[in-house]
Order: C-alpha cells, then structure tokens, then sequence
C-alpha cells in the first residue's frame, strides 16, 4: 500500500533538489515603478531569492522596504541600488517610501509583492514527509508559522506557531495527522521576526503534495 506513495513523495524530492540553485529573480528599479511588480512565485531555494537594481535611465530617489521591514534597502537614494534578499516562504509586499504605500493603506504607487512558496523532501523513509519553509542564512525573518490542510479546500490547522525551526516531519508518529496513501495535503508558511511576532509576512502560496 505505501509503494506508490513513497515513488511520489520521491519525484517531490526531486523537483526540490532541481531548484535548490535557482538564479535570483531579477527586479528593476525604475521611476516610479518596480519591474516585474509581481513576479512569478518562487519555490523556496538556498542563496539570493530577489534582486533589485537601479533601472537604466533611472534617476529619482528610491528603496525597496518591505511593509514590516523583514527588508529594507535603507533610506532613499538617487544612487546605485544593488539590493538582494535570501527569502523564506511567505508572501512580501514591499514599496518605495517615497513613491508607495504599505499594503496597510491600501498599497498603491510604486509598490510591488514577492512570493515564495515552501518545498517537500521523502525523508524519513515511509509515510511521512519533510516539509521545508526556511534554509540557513534566510534574511527575511527568523520565526514562522506553518499551516496545514487535507484537501484543497476547507479550513487551514496551524502546525507550527512561531518557531525557529526551518522545517518539520509532516505525520512522523501520526502528528498532526496520519498521512495516508491517495491524499492531497496542502501547506502554507509566513515569516517574521522574534522582536515583532504580530507582524508577518503574508501567507505563502500553497504547497501541494499528493501522496
């Protein structure tokens, strides 16, 4: 019964591996825009996630500063900009401070969001599964909350509340629950810093692993 199980969870883990030396995701930083604005999301990779640089033909003063600071290029400049993040799972939505709005006032202007979603791996062997939302040396925040759901749709169960760890066993002794063969579990992450737990970032996209 759990041979076609582990074939699947296996193929998971390979598609984890393929990314995990993804190039960054390239961001220009123009007048008064950012481009892309929302790039394709992410799967969660080791080394810079997103990378912004100052657009050709760009003069105005700008920064890249995310709405609870998880980043932050610094003040405005009409200099250089080269700024790069290793991200978390989560959703960001970032602006310039001068030109943009914090997703709290609604957003708008020169605002952008960034999004990375969590991966899986088949260890241990058998049934359960390896969920990851963090790798060392993220810069996005150092605690996350990790939830769950069985299905695609329905209400999400928190698995880990603000937690350190960077990832977890999935169903290992039967917690949360018992994964079983012909299931789809679906998970998203957040992240934020252990000085600021009431400020997140958003969820992340769903991560959907079909057993």
């Amino acid at each position: 019964m759990k041979r076609p199980l582990l074939m699947l969870i296996v193929v998971g883990a390979l598609a984890y591996a393929s990314v995990a030396s993804a190039a960054a995701t390239q961001i220009q930083v123009d007048d008064d825009f950012f481009a892309p604005r929302a790039p394709p999301t992410r799967n969660l990779a080791s080394g810079t996630s997103f990378h912004w640089q100052r657009a050709p033909g760009s003069f105005r003063p700008h920064n890249v500063r995310q709405d609870f600071t998880l980043f932050n290029s610094g003040a405005p400049t009409s200099g250089a900009i080269n700024f790069s993040v290793n991200a978390s799972a989560g959703t960001y939505h970032y602006y310039c401070t001068l030109h943009g709005l914090p997703s709290s006032s609604g957003g708008g202007g020169m605002d952008g969001v960034v999004k990375v979603r969590p991966v899986f791996a088949s260890a241990p062997t058998g049934a359960p599964f390896t969920v990851s939302w963090a790798l060392a040396g993220t810069t996005t925040g150092n605690r996350f909350d990790v939830r769950f759901r069985v299905g695609t749709s329905g209400t999400w169960t928190l698995w880990k509340n603000d937690v350190a760890g960077r990832s977890g066993v999935f169903g290992q002794g039967g917690l949360p629950v018992q994964v079983m063969p012909g299931r789809t579990y679906q998970f998203q992450a957040r992240s934020l810093r252990a000085s600021a737990p009431t400020k997140p970032s958003g969820w992340s996209p769903a991560l959907t692993v079909n057993t």
